[in-house]
C-alpha cells in the first residue's frame, strides 16, 4: 500500500513549558511582600534565567533536528522547472542517493545543494547552519566556498602536473606544514596509496585517480561530501569493488555524503538512503530494502530491481491476476510453521497493479525424525 511522505509537524512542548515557567515566576513576584521586592537576596538576573533557558532549547534542538536537510527546493532556467520540490534529511554519518535516468535532475539537484547553481524557492540546513533560504521574502545563499563542503567531479578534476601527495594537499592552504602533511599522509594510508606518494596521476589507474580524487576531498574534513557519478568512467567489475571501498571509508570516517548516480547496484552497495528521481521530482527517499520491498509508485516498483507489471482485482480479499491468486502473508506462523493470511485492506472489485519479480532462494532441507 502506498503512502505518501508527510512533514513532521513542529513541536511546541518546549515553549509551552517555558510559558509555564515564565507565568509561575511572575505570580511568584507579585506574591512577594514590598520590603523584600526592594531588597532580593542574589539570585541570577532574569536576563540570565532567559539566557539559559534560551540555551537549553538550542540545546534541545540541535539534539532532535537533522543533521543534513532539504526543503522545497525548486531550481529552473526561464520557465523551465529543472528540480521541482525537493526534500529530504540526513543523520550525521548517513549516505544518501539520487538515483534516476539522465536528465531527471539528479546532477542539477547536487549542484544546487554546493551552492554551484542559484535555486528559486526552498532552504538547505548543514550542521544547524543555513545555507540556502529563498522565499518570496527573504533571498540568502551562502558562498560554494564557504559551505564546508567537499565534492568529487565525475572526471576526477586532479591536478596532472601535480603529484598525488600535492593534489591532496591542495585544500589545505591554511594549515601549518606540519599539519598539512600529517594530513596528507593520513589521507594516502586511508585510501591504501601511501606509496604512491610522489607520482603524477597519469601514472595511476582509472581507480586509484578516484581514490585520489576521494582523499583531497575529504583532506579539509568537509561537513558534507558530495560525489557526482564519481565511478562511471570505471568498468562494471572495478566500479562495484571501488563503490564498497568508498563506503567503507566514509564509514570510518564518520563521513555525511550524497552521490549521484543512475546505477541502481552501486546505489544499492554505497547508499544508507536512496531517492528515486523523476522528472525533476524526488518521488521516493527511503532506505534501499524499502524502495525495493515498499515502493511507493508504480514507477518506483519498475524502476528499482527488474519485474513487470499485471493487472489484479480484489476478490474476496485476495488478488486475482492472469498468473493466479496472490494471497497476502502475515508475520504470523502457526503450529506447523504455515504461514497465516489475510484479507487486502481495498474493498472487493478494486483494480490493482501487481509488480511481479524473479526472486531466486536456496532452500534448505532438514530431516525432522531419524530415517
Amino acid at each position: 500500500m502506498y503512502t505518501d511522505s508527510m512533514k513532521g509537524s513542529a513541536d511546541s512542548k518546549s515553549i509551552n513549558a517555558r510559558s509555564i515557567k515564565a507565568k509561575a515566576r511572575l505570580e511568584h513576584i507579585k506574591k512577594l511582600p514590598v520590603a523584600q521586592v526592594k531588597t532580593p537576596p542574589a539570585q541570577p538576573s532574569k536576563s540570565l534565567e532567559k539566557s539559559s533557558a534560551f540555551s537549553q532549547d538550542v540545546e534541545t534542538a540541535t539534539a532532535t533536528s537533522p543533521y543534513f536537510s532539504v526543503q522545497d527546493l525548486i531550481v529552473g532556467y526561464d520557465d523551465t522547472i529543472i528540480v521541482n520540490g525537493l526534500s529530504l534529511e540526513l543523520k550525521q554519518g548517513e549516505i544518501g542517493c539520487f538515483l534516476g535516468y539522465s536528465g531527471c535532475g539528479k546532477t542539477t539537484a547536487l549542484r544546487a545543494i554546493a551552492g554551484l547553481e542559484q535555486s528559486r524557492d526552498g532552504t538547505v540546513l548543514l550542521n544547524n547552519q543555513c545555507l540556502t533560504d529563498k522565499t518570496d521574502r527573504n533571498s540568502y545563499a551562502v558562498a560554494p566556498a564557504k559551505r564546508g563542503m567537499g565534492m568529487v567531479f565525475q572526471d576526477y578534476a586532479l591536478f596532472g602536473h601535480l603529484s598525488v601527495a600535492k593534489n591532496i594537499a591542495f585544500g589545505l592552504n591554511k594549515w601549518s606544514a606540519a599539519d598539512k602533511k600529517s594530513r596528507v599522509a593520513e589521507m594516502l594510508e586511508l585510501v591504501e596509496l601511501s606509496e604512491h606518494a610522489d607520482k603524477r596521476p597519469n601514472e595511476l589507474s582509472g581507480g586509484q585517480q578516484q581514490r585520489v580524487a576521494l582523499a583531497r576531498a575529504l583532506a579539509p574534513k568537509p561537513k558534507l561530501l558530495l560525489l557526482d557519478e564519481p565511478f562511471s568512467n570505471l568498468d562494471v567489475v572495478l566500479r562495484e569493488s571501488l563503490a564498497m571501498n568508498v563506503r567503507d571509508i566514509l564509514k570510518r570516517t564518520n563521513t555525511t555524503a550524497i552521490l549521484v548516480t543512475h546505477d541502481q547496484n552501486e546505489a544499492f552497495a554505497l547508499a544508507d538512503k536512496v531517492g528515486v528521481m523523476h522528472k525533476g521530482k524526488l518521488v521516493q527517499w527511503a532506505t534501499p530494502s524499502e524502495l525495493y520491498h515498499e515502493p511507493i509508485s508504480p514507477f518506483v516498483a519498475e524502476f528499482v530491481g527488474e519485474g513487470a507489471m499485471i493487472d489484479g482485482i480484489i476478490k474476496e480479499g485476495h488478488v486475482e491476476t492472469a498468473l493466479g491468486d496472490i494471497y497476502r502473508r502475515m508475520e504470523v506462523y502457526d503450529e506447523s510453521g504455515y504461514p497465516q493470511y489475510c484479507e487486502y485492506d481495498y474493498p472487493n472489485g478494486t483494480p490493482i497493479k501487481v509488480l511481479v519479480r524473479l526472486m531466486i532462494s536456496f532452500m534448505t532441507m532438514r530431516a525432522t525424525k531419524p530415517l
